[in-house]
């Protein structure tokens, strides 16, 4: 059994309409979601063995708060191939994780990322399903369990949703508690 989880990277800036989309940076918003989201994620029982990052500056500046939390124990490998990535490009490169990684991450892009979520989903309950149709927010997380010995073996339809969450709501119930 693997864990795949799906990071979408955090808000970006868009106050420089000249800046290549590759370059965006995140804003002070997604910075603040970034931050919380490693957090979150290096505490949660969906820790990553492993990061499959996109190349992008918003896509590894949410990537770099979480690579702090993981510390040096789990390795990162950014894909230029991961940028606006489609779902089957997207399998390509988790096919590529090493199998020693039991849960993998990979931080990447919409629309890819919502295609991806809803190709690998077998049977997600209504409510994930219909959030997860209308679109992963920046920063939203997605957790898979996979009935796979091997990241090779990845194949639509075969993954059962456990977890989706944005992180105005998990910062939302953080401050409740």
């Amino acid at each position: 059994m693997k864990r795949l989880c799906l990071l979408r990277h955090a808000k970006s800036d868009w106050g420089d309409p000249a800046k290549d989309d590759f370059d965006r940076p995140l804003n002070a918003r997604g910075s603040k979601a970034a931050g919380f989201m490693a957090g979150y994620i290096a505490a949660s029982p969906y820790r990553p063995d492993a990061v499959l990052c996109s190349t992008a500056a918003r896509a590894t500046a949410t990537c770099a708060p979480l690579c702090e939390a993981l510390g040096k124990g789990v390795p990162v490998t950014y894909r230029d191939e991961l940028y606006h990535a489609m779902p089957d490009a997207m399998l390509d490169e988790i096919r590529k994780a090493p199998d020693e990684a039991q849960t993998l991450l990979v931080v990447g892009h919409n629309p890819g990322l919502v295609l991806l979520a809803m190709a690998l989903a077998e049977d997600p309950d209504e409510e994930t399903a219909l959030r997860v149709a209308h679109g992963v927010p920046t920063g939203g997380f997605i957790v898979f369990e996979l009935p796979i010995e091997h990241w090779s073996d990845i194949a639509e339809g075969e993954g059962r949703t456990v977890f989706f969450g944005r992180p105005r709501d998990l910062m939302a119930a953080e401050a409740e508690n």
